[in-house]
Order: C-alpha cells, then structure tokens, then sequence
C-alpha cells in the first residue's frame, strides 16, 4: 500500500462536484485518479494541469501569492 502525504476529505462540495464531473463527456477517470494520487502523494502537478489555487483565499500554499 502506498503512503500518502495527503488525504483527500469528501466533502459534500467535493461529492456534488464529483457527481457532476463524471457526467462530463471529457471525464477520463484514469487521468483523474492520476491527479489526485500525485496531490495526494505532495508531488508537483505535471505542466498541463496548470497548478492552481480552486478558492483565492484558500490556506493552501502552491507558491503563488494571493492576489485580488
């Protein structure tokens, strides 16, 4: 089993958005689950992904300074 240095909370945010995401005709749950184990893993998003802060005022630090 792998260690993690993150755990991912589902939320009822994160279930709705989910729910919403697999009805997507893009939906690739393999490059989903791509992205969450390296999240999950505190490594560095791969390029493509455009690394980003989801909520601007959010704790969680990605380098980037919050800016309005």
């Amino acid at each position: 089993m792998e260690k993690y240095k993150y755990q991912v909370d589902r939320t009822n945010k994160f279930k709705k958005e989910f729910k919403k995401m697999q009805k997507r005709p893009e939906y690739d749950y393999e490059e989903f689950e791509f992205v969450v184990k390296t999240l999950r893993k505190g490594e560095q998003l791969p390029a493509k992904y455009h690394n980003h802060l989801l909520e601007p005022k959010s704790e969680r630090c990605l380098g980037m300074p919050y800016k309005k």
